[in-house]
């Protein structure tokens, strides 16, 4: 789908969305060994795709699509405490390794968001660093500046 950060290919399982991938971005090996990836649209990719252009147009700031997550425990439980950073916020890596009953988990945590299937569903675009600092994005700092930026003009 066109976005206003490029190109966005959604993958989904038939129990959710399992991919969000950025222009530059491959498709997982994880997702290509579990051989979900099916290049017809199915309702839960036509549910993202809706969502997700809401979002674009400041009239959505959460997301209801299924999920089906691939990844270990530690990371699915790191994705989903993602949910908890509200529309327009951000929290530290270290914040979010507190709120998860980690706290000594930091870069874990911070690999964890790095490996996030689905970027923008759930935010971790939100999560900077301690300092301030704007930290990572798997879609690119520039993606993720201009995401923030969307997210605090259109709480305004």
């Amino acid at each position: 789908m066109k976005s206003p950060i490029g190109i966005l290919t959604l993958i989904a399982s038939p129990r959710g969305l399992s991919c969000l991938l950025f222009s530059q971005s491959p498709i997982p090996q994880s997702l290509r060994e579990k051989s979900i990836v099916d290049s017809r649209e199915n309702q839960i990719v036509t549910t993202a795709k809706t969502q997700l252009e809401e979002y674009f147009a400041g009239q959505r700031d959460t997301f209801t699509v299924p999920l089906d997550l691939v990844g270990t425990p530690f990371q699915v439980q790191v994705w989903k405490s993602l949910t908890k950073v509200k529309f327009g916020a951000t929290r530290s890596y270290s914040e979010q390794a507190s709120s998860i009953g980690r706290p000594t988990a930091v870069r874990a945590v911070g690999s964890a968001n790095g490996k996030n299937p689905v970027a923008i569903i759930l935010p971790c675009h939100r999560i900077i660093a301690s300092d301030g600092s704007i930290g990572g994005f798997s879609g690119g700092i520039k993606n993720k500046m201009w995401l923030l930026k969307h997210e605090q003009r259109t709480l305004h």
